[in-house]
């Protein structure tokens, strides 16, 4: 096939999974749904197509032709395992990674390194607007802005009366209780957050209240990504660096956490610029100004103590002569004895860890759950949403050959952070995006990363890239998504998933009942990573043969994942399309409004419904993306002689009691309505009654209103 037409091929391919893509699949029973595309989403995605061949010429099309074998899967309708996890808007990933080898492939563009701040700003700046805008502050940051308020209206640091008064209220409504677990001295409630992160916010605080500290945050994410692409040029001493650094700015966690008011993000910025003036020869300012800015992070939080231990000791380690030395040191001395002191004027006390209790805040006993789970959780695991730093263990070996200072420095910051965070039995943090913890040490990811990508990037690396920028695109419009609810199954995963769903492929680490098949995913997904980290040699290109079987490659571990999971979906499958045109494959035939069809082996129990098992009802359908509408439901089975009566179908809101809905016996089925009102998830009950063995479950839109139940 000749290049053009190999180009010709790829672009189409690529349309026609978009097309997919945006149309989003439904699992049924003997196959799939396809639902129709979505014109908005369709037109977009086309149209980024369109820009892409302009910007880098329409020979990168051929690279995209990777994706043609698992479409043909996907549309066929063939019923291999894993091939329905890709079927949908997961398949979006496929073409990303086809861009991605396009794009590296192509001539160097001078405009890249121009536009790299202006669209990080502006990604950024979203970030933070949709972050006001859907989730507001949430977890830690509502405490932050409170010392924050008392600052700037009290002048104390005193916050018993701040929250009896309710001065949360204009940027969080519901009732707030202040984090403290020890009273200072006089009985006075002071915040067990550290004070620094506070101070910063402070004038932007007073500025525009909330709304100014998340877009101060944001500005901060990016004088961390500009900061990262520096130390990544100044590390790696070429010019081979600017696609890592796009790739590490655009990707989670920094994208997720523009915006947020936590103490991460300046963490890393401190460790970004530090690192990068140790690795050269600062001047006798620029090494007061860098020992002055880790002296500050033990002020954001105590745990990044020993990031300032690390860091003073890797600039140490180029034996800098003795004034220089003094003053990357002297401020941390000073600080020390200040945070002390502080801390004795506040709480009688010098030690600033007292101020969360006597109970031991570290516990060897956390670290089996910890260590595993900071990286392959799925609601908070690093590798879930950013795979592409599975490439930091290749990259490393490369760093260790160049400068054997920095990648101990990059080891022992790395593993500092996830000791001290694994052996936490918060490890996975708050209501916060995934990695939270790891944020400090992404530049140091970054590094190794970065000399992974040097020179090419090959087919795995191109798709650890891809789903990286997806999981960041998608949380970067939808904030919700990423703020996760610690009910072992992630919100994005469940939202952007295709006819079968991802909460089943990826291992869950929050709650103990997923603990069955955990060790067994995680095996799958780090061999999968490490195989695409490592894969090809170094500085060798992707090829359009490496990505589709790169592509192969996550169709296959998805397969592995799906045979290995115990987890069930309880109808969330079965349900994306819903009430859309679709087409059934495989035989493609299609449907103007297509049904929702599955089985009790999707549930947590079943076949048979037994009343008095369930005081609060069985679930037939859990957390289903349905939107507002009426519905009608058929339930085929065969009703248990008891003379109890027919059950009844409750259908709740996350977070309301729910109304009840009659149920008919008709024959061997229970068939009625329900309506659905307002958005979220929305989960189904059956509800008193006699016994019933289900054999399937049939929901469809309806054009008749059934009102509002009685009751339960």
């Amino acid at each position: 096939m000749g290049a053009r037409w190999r180009a010709a091929v790829g672009w189409a391919a690529a349309a026609i999974a978009l097309l997919v893509a945006t149309g989003g699949a439904a699992s049924r029973p003997d196959g799939w749904w396809l639902g129709a595309p979505r014109p908005l989403p369709a037109v977009a995605g086309l149209a980024g197509l369109a820009v892409v061949a302009w910007l880098f010429g329409a020979a990168a099309g051929s690279w995209l032709l990777g994706v043609a074998p698992v479409l043909i899967l996907v549309v066929g309708g063939v019923r291999l395992p894993g091939v329905a996890a890709l079927a949908g808007e997961p398949i979006v990933v496929l073409v990303l990674a086809g861009v991605v080898a396009g794009i590296a492939a192509a001539a160097p563009r001078p405009w890249t390194g121009a536009a790299f701040l202006p669209v990080v700003a502006l990604v950024y700046g979203l970030a933070a607007a949709r972050v006001q805008a859907q989730v507001g502050p949430q977890g830690d940051e509502p405490h932050y802005l409170m010392v924050a308020d008392s600052l700037l209206h009290d002048h104390d640091l005193s916050l018993e009366q701040d929250y009896a008064e309710g001065r949360y209220r204009p940027f969080h409504p519901e009732p707030l209780a202040p984090h403290y677990r020890v009273r200072g001295l006089g009985g006075a409630i002071y915040s067990l957050h550290a004070v620094g992160l506070s101070l910063l916010v402070l004038p932007a605080y007073a500025i525009a209240s909330y709304a100014g500290a998340s877009f101060f945050m944001a500005l901060l994410a990016v004088l961390l990504a500009h900061e990262l692409r520096a130390l990544l040029r100044t590390a790696l001493g070429d010019g081979e660096t600017e696609a890592p650094a796009w790739v590490l700015a655009l990707s989670p966690p920094l994208v997720h956490y523009a915006g947020l008011v936590f103490t991460e993000v300046p963490a890393a910025l401190i460790v970004a610029a530090t690192l990068r003036r140790a690795l050269s020869t600062p001047t006798f300012k620029g090494a007061l100004g860098a020992g002055a800015a880790l002296a500050f992070l033990p002020w954001l939080n105590v745990r990044y103590a020993v990031l300032t231990v690390i860091l003073l000791a890797f600039a140490l380690a180029a034996r800098p002569p003795r004034r220089l030395a003094a003053a990357w040191i002297a401020p941390s001395v000073l600080s020390a004895v200040a945070l002390a002191l502080f801390h004795f004027h506040l709480y009688g006390f010098f030690d600033p860890r007292r101020v969360y209790g006597r109970r031991p805040e570290l516990s060897l006993a956390s670290l089996p759950t910890g260590l595993p789970g900071l990286l392959f959780d799925q609601e908070f695991g690093l590798l879930v949403y950013a795979p592409v730093f599975a490439l930091a263990v290749p990259g490393l070996l490369i760093l260790w050959r160049r400068s054997r200072r920095l990648a101990v420095a990059v080891v022992a910051l790395v593993a500092a952070v996830l000791a001290v965070a694994g052996a936490w039995p918060m490890w996975r943090g708050g209501f916060n995006p995934p990695a939270r913890f790891l944020v400090p040490v992404v530049p140091a990811l970054g590094l190794a990363v970065a000399a992974r990508l040097r020179g090419a990037i090959g087919a795995g690396a191109a798709l650890l890239i891809a789903w990286s920028l997806w999981t960041g695109a998608i949380g970067t419009w939808d904030r919700a998504l990423v703020h996760r609810d610690r009910d072992g199954t992630a919100p994005l995963l469940r939202a952007a998933s295709g006819a079968e769903e991802w909460t089943r492929l990826a291992p869950g680490f929050v709650l103990d009942e997923a603990a069955k098949d955990r060790a067994r995913l995680t095996a799958v997904w780090a061999v999968a990573l490490l195989a695409a980290a490592v894969a090809g040699r170094s500085g060798r290109a992707a090829t359009p043969a490496g990505l589709a079987a790169a592509s192969l490659g996550l169709l296959v571990t998805a397969g592995v994942a799906s045979r290995l999971s115990i987890a069930r979906t309880q109808g969330r499958d079965a349900v994306r399309v819903i009430g859309r045109p679709a087409v059934h494959v495989p035989g493609w035939s299609g449907s103007a409004v297509s049904e929702a069809v599955w089985t009790p082996s999707v549930l947590d129990w079943g076949p048979l419904y037994e009343p008095h098992r369930s005081a609060e009802g069985a679930v037939i359908g859990a957390r289903l993306a349905l939107e507002p509408g009426d519905y009608t439901m058929a339930i085929d089975g065969e009703a248990v002689p008891s003379g109890l009566g027919v059950p009844r179908l409750a259908a709740e809101r996350d977070g309301d009691s729910g109304q009840a809905f009659p149920l008919m016996l008709e024959g061997s089925r229970l068939t009625g309505g329900f309506r659905v009102g307002g958005r979220g998830p929305t989960t189904l009950r059956l509800q008193g009654g006699g016994p019933f063995i289900i054999k399937d479950i049939r929901l469809a839109r309806s054009t008749f209103s059934h009102g509002a139940g009685p009751n339960p």
